[in-house]
């Protein structure tokens, strides 16, 4: 019988232990996912927003340019900068 309780008291001490470390995690990812990114990005003159997509670090802008063209550009959040462009054109044109 001694070793059937020290045997609950120590899986008891287990589930505390691990309730605990949820806790703190699920307290952690909270104030960690607060923080905001400031990022400027360098648009094109007379550009347009038109759509934006975020996918983790990157930020994906559908533009009309000033000339009515239309144009995704791809910027880094961390950085500002551009990482890809893709015109997009109607097709023979």
């Amino acid at each position: 019988m001694p070793a059937l309780k020290g045997l609950v008291i120590g899986m008891a001490l287990l589930i505390v232990a691990g309730l605990a470390a949820v806790a703190v995690t699920i307290v952690n990812r909270t104030l960690d996912g607060g923080t905001a990114t400031d990022a400027a990005f360098a648009l094109p003159q007379g550009a347009r927003i038109l759509e934006t997509a975020l996918d983790g670090g990157r930020i994906a802008l559908r533009l009309r340019l000033a000339d009515g063209s239309t144009a995704i550009h791809v910027y880094d959040l961390g950085t500002g900068k551009r990482a890809a462009v893709a015109r997009i054109e109607p097709e023979g044109g």
